[in-house]
């Protein structure tokens, strides 16, 4: 099982078609586990970038328990406010509320510190601004260090979403329990002013 005091979880890039399949059956599953509790969370356009995009898949020991894509050419204007600075875009396979959070926080924990070790400020993310009990979900997400903004239409299709961002910051914590391989998120390097 390896050494007592190794990472438990480790950030590794999804390339194989059943590393793949396996990341796209986790966001379905998911989307199911939201629907059960009436939160609506389309999962066609997660599916798209996890069949088409660089993926990094969350995984405890050999088990695949969350997973994110990474959208570097992609601006973050729509957070405004007091996160102008270099930030990035992410997708991720959302945590289910009632469900143990563990794997959640790790990640969120993790994404934070690997933001930061990169020179940017913020990580977004969106998520479908429908439903009325979503609630729980962004009330589980807060708790996890996301702050949500108000609901808004993307321009590109002009659906209602609900941005979030999370604020990088270096946090020594997820090295002992996550390991990554360097090429397991790929970010882009901000310079230092």
């Amino acid at each position: 099982m390896g050494d007592a005091g190794a990472p438990v979880y480790a950030v590794l890039p999804v390339i194989t078609d059943a590393a793949r399949a396996e990341a796209a059956a986790l966001a379905q599953e998911a989307a199911l586990g939201l629907a059960d509790q009436g939160i609506a969370h389309p999962v066609d356009e997660l599916l798209g970038f996890l069949r088409s995009q660089a993926v990094a898949g969350f995984y405890d020991g050999d088990t695949l328990v969350g997973c994110l894509v990474a959208h570097p050419g992609v601006d973050l204007p729509r957070l405004s406010g007091d996160s102008s600075g270099p930030g990035i875009w992410v997708s991720l396979v959302p945590p289910v509320p009632g469900r143990d959070d563990l794997e959640a926080r790790l990640l969120t924990l993790w994404l934070a510190d690997h933001a930061a070790r990169h020179g940017l400020e913020w990580v977004g993310w969106e998520l479908p601004a429908t439903g009325q009990t979503r609630g729980a979900l962004l009330e589980l997400l807060r708790d996890l260090g996301w702050e949500d903004l108000p609901p808004i239409r993307r321009a590109v299709d002009g659906a209602r979403v609900t941005a979030l961002r999370l604020r990088a910051e270096r946090r020594p914590a997820p090295a002992v329990a996550v390991s990554a391989s360097p090429d397991a998120l790929p970010l882009p390097a901000v310079s230092a002013r």
